[in-house]
């Protein structure tokens, strides 16, 4: 329970700092580090930040870099950078195939391209929906923490089917069943609030966001029940200590990984606001 509630006020503190700072260049920062930290966690629990800090290194200055590389108005550089960083992966590795197996390799460059890609979708979304951007990014949020917050209350409450037992014995149908159900309530609310207080004259499109929340909430799960496969088949039980009690950031933002994975093409193609 406390877990929880630690959560919910980290989870408003990180909306309250959005909202204050969306559109400057101290989110892309703020986003910049936590891809950074989520490097590091990453590395130590593959033990390659013990063998080779280079490799460390250049991931972490990467994932860095990144989340500037693709601005409202400048060109987009992002696939250079990929580019590079893979070439590097690949030389490092070609002559260091004694030391290094490829898995190892393969696994933390292709962790650090995506994860930095799909988190720094808190950036992109900023401009690619103007004016509209800061709802995506706030419902994206909601989906991903709201749903695990309902999850947990009803599958504590009601919960008797387990999900997934051999992956995360806690987690149950009705948990599941429950966060999509109370991630529908929180989302129409705030959607609703958040319209009618700026005024916005668009066309509201339900259906899209009764899809979006559904998506949201399975890739949710997914993402969770991912991660603790990996911590699993590695033995720990966090990715890291930052926060007290809570884990590292991968620990808190597993889910927001896949969840914007999925709905930001999602909400290109299907847009729940139509202007």
């Amino acid at each position: 329970m406390k877990a929880r509630i630690i959560s919910g006020i980290l989870g408003i503190g990180i909306l309250v700092l959005i909202l204050f700072f969306y559109d400057t260049l101290l989110l892309n920062f703020a986003v910049s580090c936590v891809c950074v930290m989520m490097v590091y966690e990453i590395f130590c629990a593959t033990k390659m930040f013990e063998k080779s800090f280079l490799v460390f290194f250049v991931s972490a200055l990467f994932s860095f870099v990144l989340p500037f590389l693709k601005l409202e108005r400048g060109s987009d550089f992002r696939i250079f950078a990929i580019c590079f960083y893979v070439a590097f992966n690949v030389l490092f590795l070609l002559k260091k195939n004694r030391e290094f197996r490829v898995y190892d390799i393969f696994f933390c460059c292709v962790f650090t391209i995506f994860m930095t890609l799909f988190i720094s979708n808190i950036i992109y979304i900023r401009f690619k929906f103007k004016p509209y951007g800061l709802y995506y990014t706030i419902l994206f949020f909601i989906i991903s923490w709201v749903c695990d917050i309902g999850a947990y209350f009803v599958g504590v409450i009601f919960g008797k089917t387990k999900l997934a037992p051999n992956i995360s014995p806690k987690k149950t149908v009705e948990g599941f069943i429950g966060g999509i159900v109370f991630s529908f309530v929180v989302v129409f609310i705030y959607s609703y609030t958040y319209l009618n207080f700026n005024n916005f004259k668009v066309e509201f499109n339900y259906l899209n966001l009764v899809i979006a929340t559904i998506l949201g909430v399975v890739f949710a799960t997914a993402g969770d029940l991912s991660f603790s496969v990996f911590k699993r088949q590695r033995g720990i039980k966090d990715f890291g200590n930052i926060l007290k009690g809570q884990g590292g950031m991968l620990d808190r933002f597993d889910s927001w990984i896949f969840v914007s994975a999925i709905l930001y093409p999602f909400i290109k193609s299907f847009p729940i606001l139509i202007f």
